[in-house]
């Protein structure tokens, strides 16, 4: 298991085109990935839930990813603050598997259903302690996700590590998305994100 504690923020394309000079120039570029994802729930012990602000919602989520560099199948649990009500961080267990359609198929024969079908074109940088990511998701957007990838004890000390990664790359306006992917999918109407200076 990895405790993920990253923060994920839309962005135009200026910024979209700014950071990525930055990084070029900077960071490792790791590559160019097409993810599939396929999110699961069984009907009888369902993930989901209604918020008590009206749009649906998870805590838990179960992933199948299918990738041309390789396939996984990952359980995620979210963690929320308990003063703001949002997610903190998430604890993750991912196993690569070697055929991601098979998975699929294994958990709908054990009566799992497929929730929801994401797709998103990634690009991957590290530096330093960070994971960089440029998320084009299909229906959402662009996004950049910085990810910390060195234990810290507090989840509140690594995000504001990663804030001040962002200041250091000169993003320091914001739309940070207060949920992930999958619920902004679920509930086009609602907005989740907070603007944010540094």
């Amino acid at each position: 298991m990895s405790k993920e504690i990253e923060v994920k923020i839309q962005v135009d394309k200026k910024t979209i085109n700014k950071a990525e000079k930055w990084l070029d120039k900077n960071a490792e570029y790791i590559g160019d990935i097409h993810h599939i994802e396929y999110y699961l729930n069984k009907p009888a012990t369902t993930f989901f839930f209604n918020a008590a602000e009206g749009y649906k919602d998870a805590l838990d989520y179960l992933r199948v990813r299918i990738t041309k560099e390789g396939d996984s199948f990952c359980y995620k649990k979210f963690h929320m603050d308990p003063i703001e009500k949002t997610p903190l961080y998430c604890d993750e267990y991912e196993v690569n598997v070697s055929d991601g359609k098979k998975t699929l198929e294994l958990m709908k024969a054990l009566g799992y259903i497929e929730q929801t079908r994401m797709e998103k074109k990634r690009k991957i940088y590290n530096f330093d302690c960070f994971e960089i990511v440029i998320d084009d998701v299909k229906d959402l957007g662009m996004f950049m996700e910085v990810e910390l990838k060195t234990f810290v004890s507090n989840a509140k000390e690594g995000i504001k590590m990663i804030y001040n990664f962002l200041k250091k790359i000169e993003i320091t306006k914001f739309k940070l998305q207060q949920r992930g992917y999958i619920s902004m999918l679920w509930n086009p109407k609602y907005n989740f994100s907070k603007e944010v200076s540094l």
